[in-house]
């Protein structure tokens, strides 16, 4: 495979069947350079894009259809390549846990994506090629799997803020082993990348969060179970990108202490009256719904500022 560039990738619905049907389209501008004197035109080409299966050994699943535009090939120069591609469902093996694990190969596939990592696809000329495709082309094609690296791009910082609002704590009694509860709605702001023109929402959402006292470790909020969510659009400003504000309620939640001398010194500024904020770091899932069903994007990174109420 020779270098080449993405300078552009959009996701979108389109339709897939004549009942209405729809399936995620994704648009794609590769730019690469012919350092030969070479010029010919390559007529359009039909692709199956797979993804890796759970094992090394076991065979490729395939995710979406592709075809590229009629590439024009000038000597020494740049060449632009159009591709479109069609997702039209998400096949069950691609959402199947795999032996052992708790990680479909979806998860691991969008796992490495939004956390910055590289990833591979693999390419196989189709089984229905175009027609204008030469037979002889066609056939040489489906016979070779090419191994394509994609970029991973870093979500890291796709929550914009992640809070506790209306927020209620009950400290047990002083001779209690009961854990503190805590009461609020969960509120997120979560970036909406521009390259998703779709429309998503967020049904429901889980977490694994840190509470920290004046940089000290207070314990672990256990969010684990899955909490009802909705959400909605917010519309950008000039020249920002779109947001998804998602909000979920949750009652006495856990808090597990695990410094015992924080807690004391949270509970001393509590009686007294005095204003208390607490940092959570946490690591959000989110379940999705949209156009191909329900997704689920694990381990989202997330901190906020909660104050804490009497």
């Amino acid at each position: 495979m020779p270098e080449y560039n993405i300078t552009r990738l959009n996701f979108r619905e389109v339709p897939v069947s004549p009942s209405g049907r729809r399936g995620m389209g994704a648009d794609v501008s590769l730019s690469l350079v012919n350092s030969y004197p070479i010029a010919l035109e390559v007529p359009p080409l039909s692709f199956d894009i797979l993804v890796p299966n759970c094992g090394a050994d076991e065979p490729y699943i395939r995710l979406a259809d592709a075809m590229t535009d009629i590439i024009n090939v000038e000597p020494y120069s740049d060449v632009e390549v159009e591709v479109g591609g069609i997702v039209r469902e998400l096949p069950k093996p691609l959402l199947q846990n795999c032996p052992g694990s708790h990680s479909s190969p979806l998860d691991l596939l969008l796992g490495d994506y939004i956390h910055g990592n590289d990833t591979t696809v693999f390419v196989r000329g189709s089984s229905l090629p175009s027609p204008d495709t030469p037979e002889w082309i066609s056939a040489l094609m489906a016979s070779v799997t090419v191994p394509v690296p994609f970029p991973g791009k870093s979500f890291d910082k796709l929550i914009k803020n992640f809070s506790l609002t209306d927020t209620k704590f009950k400290f047990p009694g002083i001779f209690s082993n009961e854990a503190p509860t805590v009461s609020g709605n969960i509120v997120v702001i979560a970036g909406l990348p521009k390259e998703m023109n779709f429309g998503i929402n967020v049904t429901r959402v889980r977490a694994n969060a840190d509470v920290f006292y004046k940089g000290k470790k207070l314990g672990v909020l256990n969010l684990k179970e899955w909490q009802h969510a909705q959400s909605e659009r917010i519309e950008p400003k000039k020249g920002e990108d779109a947001s998804l504000k998602i909000q979920s309620r949750i009652e006495d939640a856990p808090l597990n202490i695990t410094d015992d001398d924080v807690l004391q010194d949270i509970v001393g500024q509590y009686i007294l009256g005095n204003a208390i904020s607490l940092k959570i770091v946490a690591l959000v899932n989110v379940e999705i719904s949209t156009v191909l069903g329900d997704l689920v994007v694990k381990e989202l990174p997330a901190e906020g500022v909660v104050p804490v109420q009497s």
